[in-house]
């Protein structure tokens, strides 16, 4: 996934807090998910208008994190909830 990519929830998933951490329920399956709690951040901030390294680039000042790491995991993360129908890509 590109790194400018901007993602938004998915009219199939739905989440809850918990704990600080993120439970996501894929609505048509069923499935369950979990994220933890800079997923779930990341999770908070899909609204379609910031792209992946502008999370990214919050993520890594909030937590103090370099840069580079927080936006691997949080392409990785992204791709996943993608191929999961959690998110959706915004054109």
């Amino acid at each position: 996934m590109d790194t400018q990519t901007r993602l938004k929830h998915s009219a199939n998933a739905t989440y809850q807090v918990v704990a600080d951490e993120a439970i996501l329920i894929h609505i048509k399956s069923g499935v369950y998910y979990s994220l933890n709690q800079v997923g779930t951040s990341f999770w908070e901030m899909l609204d379609g208008t910031r792209s992946v390294a502008d999370c990214a680039a919050l993520l890594a000042k909030e937590y103090d994190a370099p840069l580079e790491m927080i936006l691997s995991d949080l392409t990785e993360v992204a791709d996943d909830l993608v191929r999961e129908g959690l998110a959706e890509v915004v054109k």
